[in-house]
């Protein structure tokens, strides 16, 4: 019920507001003074994460796992704390160093990549290889940018980011100096990728345990530096255009790590940005990191990576494609079942206008084929069933190709081969050599297996030497591998092929060698020179092939067109 107050007022507004109205002819009201134009409706913020980013920074504590959110991250905790986070982005087995971070910068499980420690330690990434690192990829798209790579461990510098890239690399003695090299750098660049990896962490936890108190007071520490990081970022003023991420390769039990315990193989991933999601990313994987930095600064990524943008990363992104599940290269070959030798001629067709030295297709014999050289056997040898026909077993004997030279001409080989890992009792074996394999300077060559890791061409003139490595494929030890060397004496030019494919950096050879001549002793198949290298091959051969010639481009598609 009203009171009388108000129905006073109510009364006086009534009058009021006739006395606000006109009446004109037609006895219609005319509105009082004209409120202005609707206001226009809010349209929402368009928001575009691909391309929305000048700079992406990524930060890999190695063996810090996801023991993140055991231990006091307090700058972690500011940093990403309106950003997409996870503590269980899964990184593949083996849950080593090696294999995470190539997983990570080149967007592949490691059974593609093929990276050990061992390998990184010494052997440079191919740069042109079917996998390329995030790195060869902001290259090849935006040749003026500036990249770099700062590092505790420097062998992810050799042989995981690839060499002739122009990408500034540096190290240090512990995690603080690394730290200091990248403020340094910072204050003078700007780089478009940066990756950055501290290893106190992993140390700390093979020597005391991962999750013990001194362990998790290292990762905190290494929290600070990220932040000094992330300070200098901002001080720089780029940060409104950085995606920073950090993450690890993997984390740790015991003392130990390599297997599949929720410890080792579930890692943190955080990532910061303006157009980052506010929450938690979606199943989150190792090599998934790779396609995120190169989603951000616009770029396509190869289809031979097989990582994704997953859900929860950014605000417009569901996810990015599904995960590719590729078949393994050379899959084809290494599950090849026997089939019998195709006849001579075909042989002798694909092989005319060549100055064959050999062709031995080890059917139950080290004939030569062609009847261009005379052979010998010494040890034991068996027959198997093999690519074509039968294959030979070279693990407790060899062949001599006898009276075979090259000189200071060019040559190839070719052959299919079936390698088991080498021990360090076996070493590094001849697949064919004519050299005493005891130094490298001794005069000769030899092809060399040194399997889990590569195969090697080295030559000496007794003085100097040189050296050549290709990365074995990842699978080279579930069946048949074709293996070409190619030596061009001409260009001063060497390559292996694996599988029908070049995928490596040329070798040169160089100057002190361009009129070596590569001969020395017997030309052996499954030794070296002297045959009584302790090593022996652990191995099988067919279809053994040599020239005094190279072999081209055309050459290597036409066996590759033979043998399929």
């Amino acid at each position: 019920m009203k009171t009388r107050t108000s129905f006073i007022f109510a009364a006086l507004f009534c009058i009021l507001a006739s006395c606000d109205t006109k009446e004109n002819p037609g006895g219609k009201e005319e509105p009082g003074p004209n409120p202005g134009p609707e206001p226009e409706p809010e349209v929402p913020e368009v928001v575009v994460s691909k391309g929305a980013y000048k700079h992406v920074v990524i930060i890999g504590v190695d063996g810090a796992g996801a023991f993140f959110k055991d231990t006091d991250t307090p700058r972690c905790d500011e940093i990403f704390a309106g950003g997409a986070t996870t503590y269980q982005s899964l990184m593949a087995l083996p849950t080593m160093s090696a294999q995470g971070w190539a997983s990570i910068l080149h967007g592949v499980l490691p059974e593609f990549h093929g990276l050990t420690n061992s390998i990184i330690e010494k052997t440079p990434f191919p740069v042109n290889s079917r996998y390329p690192s995030v790195f060869r990829v902001v290259r090849e798209a935006m040749p003026n940018a500036e990249l770099a790579s700062f590092v505790e461990w420097n062998p992810i510098n050799i042989g995981i980011v690839e060499n002739n890239l122009d990408v500034v690399k540096g190290t240090g003695e512990d995690d603080a100096e690394v730290t200091g090299r990248i403020l340094t750098y910072l204050r003078s660049n700007t780089p478009t990728l940066m990756f950055v990896q501290f290893s106190s962490p992993d140390d700390i936890g093979e020597k005391y345990g991962f999750g013990t108190d001194i362990y998790l007071s290292t990762v905190s520490t290494a929290d600070a530096l990220v932040g000094r990081i992330y300070d200098q970022l901002k001080l720089n003023g780029i940060l409104d255009d950085t995606l920073f991420i950090v993450t690890a390769d993997h984390g740790g039990k015991g003392k130990t790590h390599g297997g599949d315990s929720d410890e080792e193989k579930y890692v943190f991933l955080g990532i910061a940005g303006k157009t980052v999601e506010n929450g938690t990313i979606v199943e989150a994987e190792g090599r998934d990191v790779a396609a995120i930095a190169a989603y951000a600064l616009g770029l396509e990524y190869p289809e031979t990576w097989s990582g994704h943008v997953p859900a929860g990363v950014f605000k417009d992104v569901k996810e990015v494609g599904p995960r590719k599940e590729t078949e393994l290269p050379g899959a084809q070959y290494r599950s090849h079942e026997t089939e019998p030798t195709p006849s001579l001629s075909s042989m002798e067709t694909l092989l005319a206008g060549h100055n064959v030295l050999a062709y031995l297709p080890f059917d139950e014999s080290i004939d030569d084929a062609m009847g261009k050289v005379q052979t010998t056997k010494s040890g034991t040898l068996q027959y198997y069933d093999a690519y074509y026909g039968k294959g030979v077993a070279l693990n407790n004997g060899y062949v001599t190709l006898n009276d075979v030279k090259v000189g200071t001409g060019s040559f190839s080989v070719a052959f299919w081969l079936k390698g088991s890992p080498v021990t360090p009792e076996t070493a590094d074996p001849g697949l064919i050599s004519n050299k005493d394999w005891y130094k490298g300077t001794y005069k000769g060559f030899i092809l060399s297996y040194r399997g889990t890791r590569d195969i090697k061409f080295n030559v000496g003139d007794g003085k100097n030497r040189m050296d050549y490595e290709r990365i074995l494929p990842s699978n080279y030890d579930q069946g048949w591998m074709h293996v070409i060397l190619t030596v061009d004496r001409e260009n001063r030019k060497v390559r292996i092929y694996y599988d029908f494919c070049f995928e490596g950096d040329e070798a040169e050879i160089p100057s002190a060698l361009a009129a070596a001549s590569f001969d020395s002793l017997s030309m052996n198949i499954g030794q070296d020179g002297t045959g009584t290298l302790e090593y022996k091959l652990p191995a099988q051969m067919d279809e053994f092939i040599m020239t005094a010639d190279v072999l081209s481009e055309a050459d290597v598609a036409a066996l590759k067109a033979y043998y399929e």
